[in-house]
């Protein structure tokens, strides 16, 4: 595949594709800001208990973390 086919592809598909077509099911994540030294970083917790005492999480600066809707 080329460059340009893989690009016109990407174009292709849908804004708002369906939870079948991704290959995994989106979660709602809450972003809570880290306190002390570095207020600029945020942890991200989600909203399953069960996958946080399965110790699923994210730190990650602003810098780091993308909107999804902005960079497509």
């Amino acid at each position: 595949m080329t460059r340009s086919s893989l690009e016109g592809e990407w174009e292709a598909q849908p804004d708002d594709p369906g939870g079948e077509d991704l290959g995994y099911e989106l979660d709602e994540w809450e972003r809570i800001r880290a306190a002390g030294v570095d207020s600029e970083k945020f942890l991200y917790l989600p909203g399953d208990e069960e996958l946080l005492r399965e110790e699923a999480f994210v730190v990650a600066a602003p810098a780091d973390v993308a909107d999804l809707l902005d960079e497509r």
